[in-house]
């Protein structure tokens, strides 16, 4: 949902990844109406028919195939459209939006698909302030919006979790309201990627040595399986995490980054641990999703 924390996830798995070796695509850029066209009709940016979702996935499809598209492009400090932009499909390419699971079309074209799911009092909070630093927003317009678009959120973008292989939930530990700390927030991540999670007993073991365990590893039945990170994970196990991924990760060594969990909080840069084996986490995917994609595309060619 808006709000969720797509574009700041989105933004490190790019630095992460690097940024000569990604195309980052917002779906902002393919809604219908700009944002005096959304106000004159009554229609919010939820809504499918206030985007062009017909193209997204004949879009994305080209992108996949390897050809460039003449991409729409959305301004967000004013909420108009700019000129059309040429966009090129790199090594990853890396796509986040409101209505990236919503058709089988679009769904079709992803190898890896996550769903941000933070608690509804954390998206609050970040929408109110994103949207009131960087979109020009009042706090009562802010408020006034999620109202508006609280039916369009339940009946068109919640339904899409279902569809992801990865389900992200930011929630707040117990010492939140009185701490508002976000490096320390609680996160649980979801599993039903066809690529396992590799085995993380020595990291969990390493991380309930290191300051008590603040890290759980559910197997489930179905294929799925569930983290769970404690917002007070500690350095030590992070490294210990990180240690762990990484060598399941060989070829891919030169992308580690002393960038992982730094965020933007309220215009201030900080680090979360949380945050950091969550962006890993995702990192393993992306690197195994793609290797695996390149496999099957030589054994088609073969």
């Amino acid at each position: 949902d808006s709000g969720a924390g797509k574009s700041t996830l989105s933004n490190s798995c790019v630095q992460i990844l690097g940024v000569e070796r990604v195309t980052d695509i917002c779906l902002d850029d393919y809604h219908t109406y700009d944002r005096v066209g959304r106000t004159e009709r009554h229609i919010t940016a939820l809504h499918p028919d206030c985007n062009h979702l017909d193209l997204i996935g004949q879009h994305m499809r080209l992108l996949r195939a390897g050809e460039r598209v003449f991409k729409p492009v959305y301004d967000h400090s004013d909420g108009s459209f700019g000129p059309p932009e040429f966009i090129s499909p790199r090594s990853v390419v890396l796509v986040h939006g409101l209505h990236g699971l919503f058709t089988p079309e679009i769904r079709r074209q992803w190898d890896v698909s996550v769903f941000l799911d933070p608690d509804p009092e954390l998206r609050v909070e970040w929408k109110i302030n994103r949207d009131t630093t960087k979109r020009g927003y009042a706090r009562d317009e802010v408020l006034q919006q999620l109202e508006h678009r609280r039916h369009d959120s339940d009946a068109y973008i919640m339904p899409q979790r279902d569809a992801a292989d990865i389900v992200i939930a930011f929630f707040p530990p117990d010492d939140y309201a009185r701490t508002h700390d976000n490096t320390r927030l609680n996160v649980r991540i979801a599993l039903r990627h066809p690529v396992p999670l590799p085995d993380l007993v020595e990291a969990v073991a390493a991380a309930e040595r290191s300051n008590g365990g603040y890290l759980w590893l559910e197997r489930g039945e179905g294929g799925q399986d569930v983290l769970e990170i404690g917002g007070a994970i500690s350095d030590a196990a992070t490294r210990a995490i990180e240690n762990r991924m990484w060598d399941h990760m060989p070829a891919a060594r030169h992308l580690r980054s002393a960038r992982l969990g730094v965020f933007q909080d309220g215009g201030q840069e900080r680090r979360s641990n949380p945050l950091a084996v969550t962006q890993l986490v995702l990192t393993y995917f992306l690197v195994k999703a793609s290797a695996l994609a390149v496999k099957e595309e030589l054994l088609a060619r073969t």
